[in-house]
């Protein structure tokens, strides 16, 4: 069961723009995604802890919002952020970022050369998952705001959160969607409340990021250039 969790305490601005659960499930489909056994997804991440992790001290893109922290700083939910291949999972999760000193490059930070890790998780079951790719976030029109409003975005992540409550059979364990920083790949969001059936489904690895081909491969492009000092970031 997910922990209740509303959005009727948004701000008013951001509350009367988010689409409504029916409408929701109108432009979703009564008949979520399916991710088959053997599909691979992507986690990148800068401690052991957070290969799946059983808290979070900050959330991201789809929050929930700091104003629903309990008093002891716990959130109700949050998202675990993965993605289907492994070039998305880094750019998502800032494993390669801009120097705009250098406009035309990219790099990796030192703290990810050094630290980084890459967590690759193989299905043993079909999971099910929504599907916010495609035409459906035109139907609803938000592909502006989710793709450029962070408060927004992080309170239509109680929405969603909202509606995986109320789903009645199969439920979903979270959602698909497009990602901002990897344009026209798609990335995943797993609900908290779904980690624990998450972690019986999947085969896990875990992966020295500076030891993957992948990182080769980047430090290796024409456009990969160090940062210059005092440069500044592009995330």
């Amino acid at each position: 069961m997910l922990i209740p969790t509303t959005t009727e305490t948004a701000p008013p601005a951001i509350l009367e723009t988010l689409p409504s659960e029916e409408r929701l499930r109108q432009a979703l489909g009564e008949d979520p995604a399916c991710l088959p056994i053997g599909t691979r997804v992507y986690r990148a991440i800068r401690h052991p802890g957070a290969v799946v992790p059983a808290y979070v001290q900050r959330t991201y893109r789809f929050g929930p919002p700091d104003v629903l922290r309990s008093p002891d700083g716990h959130y109700p939910f949050y998202w675990m952020y993965a993605a289907e291949d492994l070039t998305t999972a880094l750019w998502e999760s800032q494993f390669c970022l801009n120097d705009m000193t250098q406009p035309g490059t990219f790099y990796i930070p030192q703290g990810v050369l050094r630290d980084g890790l890459v967590a690759t998780f193989t299905l043993q079951a079909e999971i099910r998952i929504l599907d916010l790719t495609g035409t459906v976030l035109s139907k609803l029109g938000i592909y502006d705001q989710i793709n450029g409003h962070h408060a927004w975005c992080q309170w239509f992540g109680v929405r969603l959160s909202e509606l995986l409550r109320g789903w009645k059979d199969g439920s979903p364990i979270g959602f698909r969607y497009p990602s901002r920083k990897h344009k026209c790949h798609r990335a995943l969001a797993l609900h908290s409340e779904a980690l624990a059936k998450w972690k019986e489904t999947v085969r896990t690895q875990v992966s020295s990021f500076a030891d993957m081909a992948a990182c080769g491969t980047l430090l290796a492009d024409p456009n990969y250039a160090d940062p210059l000092p005092g440069h500044f970031t592009l995330g």
